[in-house]
């Protein structure tokens, strides 16, 4: 008999099998002959190992999802030349190299599964459940369920006609024989590859274990997965074909969700950045279901920041500057979704996006900086300041320029960042960001990218917080969904246990917490006291800004009253220093605890069915900003993916006043999609290599 042979180049990588105290450490490049290797759980736990590493691939958990796919909140940068950035122009066809990616990258993942699953099935078949070795096998079935699973959702909502493959392949001959379906069928490979879905889920549900164990999966890993394939099928039978009201699948996963919700022990994170900050994701274990595994040991090679993480080179990010050749561009829709339908929300619009922070400068012009990022712990001469991005002024504290700096603040007086308000007649600021006031601030995904202030030698590639993949809030959202599809906001739905309005809300009031300094005053420095550099708040309010252009959108501020501004703004200034310096010893409030901010991110309230749909669709992107629940996903799952992108360019924000063709990042990038990029192309190189592949429609 011909043997099987597979070679392995295993990464240098450390992952959890047992515990996370307990690595396997996979660091080798060997002949495997599968027929003498892989017969015992102790060997196939090493191709767990591989394909839990494989798992954490740019194109599989979600990096290049975000940063290339666009929305309707976001564009192309017309610096983006690079031709692995046509999708984020959708200037894209069947031989663009991202879209190769996306389906080989996840079918290499499917063929390390699908060899664990087949030597798990042969054992489970000839041991008896007295085994000692039956519940070790029934495990690694279980993980590799979810994880083919977790490959085939990518594949089914990019792709709908992807091929289905079972078993690993032990020849070329095997390889020639896989096959999807003419275009015109598309819909019936799309319903094959659920079901498939739905089978692997329901089996890991009850194969894995039920305790969660850092960066493995558990049986409520898989069951919240199930839950949002359930939903995702839902949503396409009832909004996107109209095949049917979708009641079925709702109903199916609501019953997973509340069995979550009831027994799984999980609950929400008091304060949300510690759900993705390195040094508190301790805090966060009762929420996170599960999650993508990262050390500091990894190195360059396989680090958070890397080439199968969040690369530190731009990956993470929404663009940076106008010119920037990388992914996409957050519009002014897409910032200001948390103004204009989550007023106050700054503890998860900060933590997501804006990229603010210190900077060095030479304060004292002696030709250098002293720059120890974020500020110098050794007690150094430290010369920074504090620079935000916000492109909205009139929603946020004036507390971020520091000195007379061309990057500071009102460093110009005589500039238009200073504006008259026509109603009042005082004298306002209009901008909030330096450099260019005719353009857009780069705004960025920063949430993973949070500086790790605490973290002793701190480089991108050694950075260790581990990835959220699923979460309880992403579940309560999810609950929420499935019950108001079932029967309004305002109704507990049959199987279910609270009103889908209880259930958003809770993520609402999660939102509505952050840290309290409560000794601050209108004399503490800016910077932590550990520096130099001693501006304080009085500083800045006290500031005396020259009348310029005047700016209907800004609000009067009395800039002269440096004590009653800051008294305005006490609370705003207080999270966004604890959002910058992540203290240990702060207090954890909720902005409705206090009459000056009670208003700030308010609850949902009763509506209607379709007005809660859609302000629950807003809300999905709020928390789930950059993470599996992408809005890409949620336009795809509704059938409004290219609709939503139209209907973007004309629309014009009230905050603003400008359209996606008025902004400098907007003009003249977006095409006028048609219906065909509602789905990704078969790779051309795979139908030019294998004739029983078929072309989706369109392409």
């Amino acid at each position: 008999m011909k043997k099987s042979i597979i070679y392995f180049l295993a990464l240098s990588i450390l992952v959890p099998f047992q515990a996370c105290d307990d690595f396997l450490e996979a660091d080798v490049k060997s002949e495997i002959v599968l027929d003498d290797f892989g017969n015992t759980p102790e060997e196939v736990s090493f191709f767990l190992t591989e394909a839990y590493i494989h798992l954490r691939d740019n194109d599989i958990h979600g990096n290049s999802y975000w940063r290339l796919l666009p929305d309707d909140f976001s564009i192309s940068p017309n610096g983006t030349t690079f031709s692995q950035f046509d999708i984020a122009k959708m200037n894209y066809d069947s031989r663009d190299g991202s879209v190769l990616t996306f389906w080989t990258d996840n079918y290499l993942g499917i063929s390390k599964t699908n060899l664990i699953i087949g030597k798990a099935v042969e054992n489970l078949e000839s041991l008896g459940q007295n085994d000692p070795d039956y519940d070790a096998w029934t495990e690694l079935s279980g993980q590799a369920r979810f994880i083919r699973a977790f490959h085939y959702f990518n594949l089914v909502r990019l792709f709908r006609n992807a091929p289905l493959i079972e078993d690993f392949f032990n020849s070329l001959d095997a390889i020639s024989a896989v096959s999807n379906v003419p275009g015109d069928q598309m819909k019936n490979q799309e319903d094959l590859l659920y079901d498939f879905i739905i089978n692997d889920l329901e089996l890991a549900a009850v194969q894995a274990s039920d305790a969660p164990v850092r960066g493995r999966v558990s049986s409520w890993a898989a069951k919240t997965l199930l839950a949002k394939v359930l939903l995702t099928r839902a949503t396409i039978e009832k909004h996107r074909d109209g095949s049917s009201d979708g009641s079925v699948y709702y109903q199916a996963a609501l019953t997973q969700l509340n069995d979550i919700i009831i027994n799984g022990g999980f609950s929400l994170t008091p304060y949300y950045p510690d759900l993705f900050y390195r040094d508190n994701q301790g805090n966060a274990t009762d929420e996170i279901i599960f999650a993508l595994e990262y050390h500091a040991e990894d190195n360059s090679e396989n680090g958070l920041f890397a080439d199968s993480g969040l690369n530190g080179s731009g990956p993470e990010e929404f663009g940076t500057t106008p010119g920037a050749n990388g992914g996409k561009q957050l519009t002014d829709w897409g910032i200001s979704i948390f103004d204009l339908k989550s007023p106050g929300d700054i503890v998860r619009r900060f933590w997501s996006f804006e990229d603010a922070g210190f900077e060095s400068l030479d304060l004292d012009d002696d030709g250098t900086t002293e720059d120890f990022a974020p500020f110098c712990p050794d007690g150094s001469d430290c010369e920074v300041v504090g620079v935000s991005q916000e492109p909205y002024p009139w929603t946020r504290p004036y507390w971020f320029e520091l000195i007379n700096d061309n990057k500071a603040f009102r460093n110009s007086p005589s500039g238009i960042d200073v504006v008259t308000d026509p109603g009042s007649g005082e004298q306002v600021f209009s901008i909030i960001w330096a450099r260019n006031q005719d353009q857009l601030p780069g705004i960025r995904l920063m949430k993973y990218r949070r500086t790790p202030l605490r973290q002793s030698g701190y480089t991108d590639a050694t950075y260790d917080a581990d990835l959220p993949i699923l979460r309880y809030a992403e579940v309560l959202l999810m609950y929420a969904e499935a019950g108001n599809e079932l029967g309004g906001p305002s109704t507990v739905p049959s199987g279910g246990s609270m009103t889908p309005l209880a259930a958003v809300n809770m993520i609402r009031a999660r939102a509505r917490n952050f840290m309290l300094y409560p000794t601050l005053t209108v004399d503490d420095p800016i910077v932590p006291t550990s520096t130099s550099y001693t501006a304080t708040y009085r500083d800045i309010y006290s500031r005396v800004p020259e009348v310029a252009v005047a700016d209907p959108h800004v609000p009067a501020i009395d800039n002269a009253l440096a004590d009653q501004t800051f008294n305005d703004y006490f609370y705003a200034i207080s999270a966004f220093k604890a959002l910058r310096e992540m203290p240990t010893s702060t207090e954890l409030v909720n902005f409705a605890d206090f009459p000056e901010t009670a208003g700030w991110v308010p609850d949902f309230t009763a509506s209607d069915q379709a007005q809660f749909r859609e302000d629950l669709l807003d809300e999905r992107y709020r928390e789930l900003a950059g993470e599996q629940g992408l809005r890409f996903f949620d336009l795809f799952r509704y059938g409004r993916y290219v609709d939503n992108i139209l209907a973007a360019q004309k629309n014009i924000n009230p905050l603003t006043g400008r359209s996606i063709s008025d902004t400098h990042y907007g003009t003249g990038l977006m095409p006028n999609p048609d219906q065909r990029f509602n789905y990704f192309p078969v790779p051309q190189r795979e139908i030019d290599q294998n004739s029983n592949l078929n072309q989706n429609p369109g392409w």
